[in-house]
């Protein structure tokens, strides 16, 4: 007998703008309706996020947003940030590591991320899925719990890991299917990414697995290919999977170590 996987939801915040030339020369990828108000700047495409968070609202659902501070003007989203925690959405880092004193940056990323947003990160993901033991390292030394930059291929696993490391512990929780894999690096179509999706689960559900970790980046929610989102939140709802963000996972990990 399979037991199904807790969905966890997840977003990455990589950009919130882009220049019309850029749109537009992207246009393929976009209905022509959303093309023409973003250039008559009725509309932003590259700006999902409160949509995102009225879809998920609809079904009670509650994702990981995962925000930088490095890769635009954090400044600009400091009302939806707020926003986003009033309505009860978790707010995570989406570091960016630098090879030149990664410490400091990474120190200096945390610092700015609590003063502009006034939210202590307790989870974080890095930009491009960049980690190894030495970040996640620096993590435990900033007081992460947890971190979700490991595809679950590279980790032979869908559960969640607890790397315990000679200066503390932090768990991970593995990405078992991106956006930008399925349609920026294999070129699936979407009928394709979807039943790739759905294969995956039952893969993962056959094995008992606990958790299955989905991303896309709130920028692709419009966009050819990341818009099966929806289809796809709406289809496990109907399934009656159970569904979480990652911090709320992490509390249940939490309770079940406490009474073992």
């Amino acid at each position: 007998m399979t037991t199904k996987p807790t969905i966890i939801l997840t977003h990455d915040v990589d950009s919130i703008r882009r220049p019309i030339l850029h749109v537009l020369k992207r246009r393929k990828r976009f209905k022509l309706m959303d093309i023409v108000k973003h250039v008559l700047r009725i509309d932003n495409l590259y700006d999902n996020i409160i949509r995102i968070v009225d879809f998920e609202d609809s079904y009670n659902l509650r994702s990981t947003f995962f925000i930088p501070v490095m890769l635009f003007s954090a400044e600009e989203i400091i009302d939806t940030v707020k926003s986003l925690v009033n309505r009860g959405f978790e707010v995570a880092l989406h570091s960016v590591i630098e090879n030149i004193q990664m410490r400091a940056l990474l120190r200096m990323q945390v610092e700015i991320f609590r003063s502009l947003f006034r939210v202590e990160p307790k989870g974080v993901r890095t930009h491009y899925l960049k980690i190894n033991t030495s970040i996640l390292r620096e993590y435990v030394r900033l007081g992460f719990l947890y971190d979700s930059s490991f595809r679950i291929e590279e980790l032979g696993t869908s559960n969640p890991q607890r790397f315990k490391l000679d200066n503390g512990e932090i768990i991970e929780l593995p990405i078992a299917v991106m956006d930008t894999d399925m349609f920026g690096r294999f070129h699936m179509s979407e009928r394709t990414a979807f039943k790739y999706i759905l294969s995956k689960l039952r893969e993962i559900s056959s094995r008992n697995s606990r958790i299955f970790v989905v991303l896309f980046h709130q920028e692709s929610y419009r966009m050819k290919g990341g818009r099966i989102y929806r289809k796809l939140v709406e289809y496990l709802y109907e399934k009656d999977y159970n569904f979480s963000n990652c911090m709320e996972y992490i509390k249940s990990l939490t309770k079940v170590k406490a009474s073992t």
